[in-house]
């Protein structure tokens, strides 16, 4: 199948290629997602098994074509024999979700691994903010998972659906919901609460994801926070408004 322009870059990166099998599927977070679980015949890249690791996957798009988006790792066989990854059935129209709604075990993908970089704190490091709506929710868990005992988690969920109670909280992860429409002015004063702009540098990290609007608004409200320094916050844009980027 023909993979154009993205499928011709991979390949001169000399991006790794590798199949995966579908062995087992289920829903989860009250039938808004499905998580899918994948082994290969070939070997598993190491850089799949980092904290909020994610993954190319190239879907049949009809006319001879597939199309490329990229997933995170939702989890992982203790044995690294297996892979997990959630899908948001939001959009059945859609390549992905139509796939991922439709798909039994033994359907097979073809994936890449490029670009993936690990979620990763420094020792100064003590609180985490966390932004995101449906589409960001498997990778924020995936971080939440990851953390040191010592940095604390600031959950913000956003989107349609309420899916705080798909996060466990505790004494150092703090999860809340604020709808769309309200996300950015929360977000805000959240960041104002915690006076991450007048903290000692590196001592927050920030990440964010969805809606592409909503994340250029993120950008420039962080923008002045002087603690924050290259590589202390993520945002990223995973869709736009009739149009799906990302994982």
């Amino acid at each position: 199948m023909s993979r154009g322009f993205q499928g011709a870059v991979l390949k001169a990166m000399g991006a790794p290629e590798f199949r995966l099998q579908v062995v087992s599927t289920a829903l989860e977070c009250g039938g808004l997602m499905k998580r899918v679980s994948f082994i290969s015949p070939d070997a598993l890249p190491e850089s799949l098994f980092e904290p909020a690791a994610w993954v190319r996957l190239w879907f049949p798009a009809g006319a001879g074509r597939e199309v490329q988006r990229r997933y995170t790792i939702a989890g992982y066989a203790q044995d690294r024999s297996r892979v997990d990854v959630s899908f948001y059935l939001h959009q059945t129209s859609g390549p992905a979700a139509s796939w991922a709604l439709h798909v039994r075990a033994g359907s097979e993908l073809i994936a890449n691994v490029a670009g993936s970089q690990p979620f990763a704190v420094d020792e100064r490091c003590k609180g985490v903010v966390l932004l995101g709506d449906e589409t960001a929710f498997p990778a924020i868990r995936a971080i939440v998972d990851s953390l040191p005992e010592r940095v604390h988690a600031y959950v913000m969920l956003t989107g349609t659906h309420d899916l705080t109670g798909f996060i466990e909280s505790n004494e150092r992860v703090s999860v809340w919901y604020a709808p769309t429409q309200k996300a950015l002015h929360a977000f805000g004063k959240l960041v104002e609460k915690l006076q991450i702009g007048s903290a000692e540098p590196g001592a927050w990290h920030c990440w964010a994801a969805g809606e592409s609007s909503m994340m250029r608004a993120i950008r420039i409200s962080i923008r002045h926070a002087e603690s924050l320094q290259k590589g202390d916050a993520h945002v990223q844009g995973y869709w736009a408004r009739r149009k799906m980027l990302g994982r």
